[in-house]
Formats: C-alpha cells, sequence, structure tokens
C-alpha cells in the first residue's frame, strides 16, 4: 500500500444517502485497500449538513454522532469535503460495513476505497 501518491480507486463508488436512522452499505473493493475517499457534496450555507460515518469488518458496529460531552463512533465529513482515511482492510471477498447517519435533512455522500492520498 502507498500513500504518497494520489488517490486511486480499487473498486466502485458508493453513494450514501444519509438520513436521520443509521443507513448501512456493505462495501467489496477489485483490489486489497484500506484508504478510503468520503466526499460530502453538500454546498456549504443554507442546508449543508455533515455526515456521520463508521468503517468496520463488523455488520453489528454502528456510527455514533457524538454529542456534548458523549464521544460517539464517527469520521465527520462536513459539507463540501472530500477526504482520505484509513480504515480497515477490504477486499473482493471480504467486506466492510459503512454505516452512516445524518443530524436532519438527507444529505448524499460518496465512498471509494483505494489507496493514496
Amino acid at each position: 500500500m502507498a500513500n504518497n501518491i494520489a488517490f486511486q480507486p480499487m473498486g466502485q463508488t458508493y453513494k450514501l444517502n444519509a438520513a436521520t436512522t443509521i443507513q448501512q452499505i456493505t462495501l467489496y473493493s477489485d483490489s486489497p485497500s484500506n484508504q478510503y475517499m468520503l466526499v460530502n457534496h453538500e454546498t456549504p450555507g443554507g442546508s449543508s449538513l455533515a455526515v456521520y460515518v463508521r468503517i468496520s469488518t463488523s455488520a453489528t458496529s454502528n456510527v455514533a454522532r457524538p454529542t456534548n460531552g458523549s464521544p460517539g463512533f464517527a469520521v465527520v465529513v462536513p459539507p463540501d469535503t472530500a477526504m482520505v482515511v484509513t480504515g480497515p482492510q477490504v477486499t473482493n471477498t471480504a467486506p466492510v460495513y459503512v454505516t452512516f447517519i445524518s443530524d436532519s435533512g438527507a444529505p448524499a455522500a460518496y465512498i471509494t476505497a483505494g489507496e493514496g492520498l
């Protein structure tokens, strides 16, 4: 795995339609990888909404929004943001489970497995 190169997709891109209840997708990749590009296309201002994401090897590990004084298992993807995060390894035979949620509304976010920055 190289992480000093531009991000290289290693599988399909999945669209996440977040809601106020936890949603889940099962993600596979074409080649083994453990980096993920997360994109939130919500624009700043107006109805800009963050998306909270958790990537796990367990189908029962859910995302949890942090609240004032209480931590939660989540990566926060702010509006109008693209970021690469490292997580558990995914392959074409060993999936990861991606759970996601928003505070309100239905922001759309995207996730792609791959490697690089």
